[in-house]
């Protein structure tokens, strides 16, 4: 029990911290001044442990280089948010947010977004393509659903989205993932839809 009382008292001493936060850390700014190098990060939101590379004073939080873990995110997008346009609602251009940007020095690897849409009452209309995109890119990283196979469909639809596969896809650092319509659906008067989606991911260490 005293050697490891001693043996944790050598690494505070180290300037050795175990953070965590919810969250990617920030370079220069999460632990600055406390966390040596070798201190470690847990970020509770996506289950990423980083480990910092950098000095006490200016930390460089690295992803942890071991094998990647898989993480999933699921969410529901409401009636109100379907047919809206504002930023974070489907009808935006950049559609909704499943995962926020992962931090300098990431990619996030998409395994893939399982996307059900409950029929209530009547269908959506107009509407568009629905694809998983990158937020930080907005480039498209999987195949399309058309809106009669989805929102617009007057019928309950499960459908999987997955990466595309004909050529390699540009991963863009610190991205994210969106669920991105190509055109807003608009209200016929009675739709009560939900879409609940599942987004399975892993996030990589690029070593730049």
């Amino acid at each position: 029990m005293l050697s490891h009382f001693a043996e944790h008292l050598g690494l505070m001493r180290a300037g050795v911290r175990f953070l965590f936060g919810t969250g990617a850390p920030t370079n220069a700014v999460t632990g600055a001044g406390d966390a040596g190098i070798g201190s470690q990060y847990y970020d509770t939101v996506s289950g990423s442990s980083y480990a910092n590379v950098g000095t006490l004073a200016s930390p460089v939080w690295q992803l942890d280089a071991g094998p990647a873990s898989f993480n999933q995110a699921t969410g529901t997008i409401s009636v109100a948010n379907i047919i809206g346009v504002g930023a974070g609602q489907f009808g935006h251009a950049a559609g909704v947010t499943m995962l926020a940007a992962v931090g300098l020095h990431n990619v996030v690897e998409l395994e893939s977004v399982i996307m059900n849409y409950d029929f209530i009452v009547a269908a959506y209309t107009a509407g568009g393509n629905i694809t998983v995109n990158n937020i930080a890119g907005g480039a498209a990283l999987t195949g399309l659903v058309s809106a009669a196979n989805s929102v617009g469909a007057a019928a309950d639809k499960s459908v999987m989205l997955v990466p595309l596969s004909t050529v390699g896809i540009p991963l863009v650092e610190n991205g994210g993932l969106s669920l991105v319509s190509s055109a807003a659906f608009t209200q016929p008067g009675t739709a009560a839809g939900v879409i609940r989606w599942v987004a399975n991911y892993r996030i990589h260490a690029t070593g730049f």
